[in-house]
């Protein structure tokens, strides 16, 4: 468990415009994609039912459009997993450089 380092006066620094934006802009990425992959997870619950004929014709041999379908989630999670380090990563360096800017090298705000 991370211990809460005393240096930094991490309520001022939270209190501050930019780490503001930061969360404001972290939050219009994060709430969205669990949305999006919930539709997706949905709309193939609703293609299952109401498509029957369609996810039923064969690609290749017994591959069906609804077999690809389904298999198309493991695709999707991994490419979101991927696209959220890669974001997660540019947020942590703006924190850095928020907590750098507000602070001394001492750790006073």
């Amino acid at each position: 468990m991370a211990e809460y380092n005393t240096k930094y006066e991490y309520i001022k620094i939270e209190q501050t415009d930019e780490f503001k934006e930061l969360k404001r802009r972290k939050y219009r990425f994060i709430f969205p994609v669990p949305l999006l992959f919930i539709a997706y997870y949905l709309f193939f619950i609703v293609m299952s039912a109401y498509a029957q004929d369609f996810m039923a014709e064969p690609l290749i041999g017994n591959l069906t459009k609804g077999y690809l379908f389904g298999v198309s989630y493991y695709l999707v999670i991994w490419a979101l997993a991927f696209v959220y380090v890669i974001k997660a990563r540019s947020y942590d360096k703006l924190v850095d450089e928020i907590v750098e800017k507000y602070t001394d090298g001492e750790g006073t705000v």
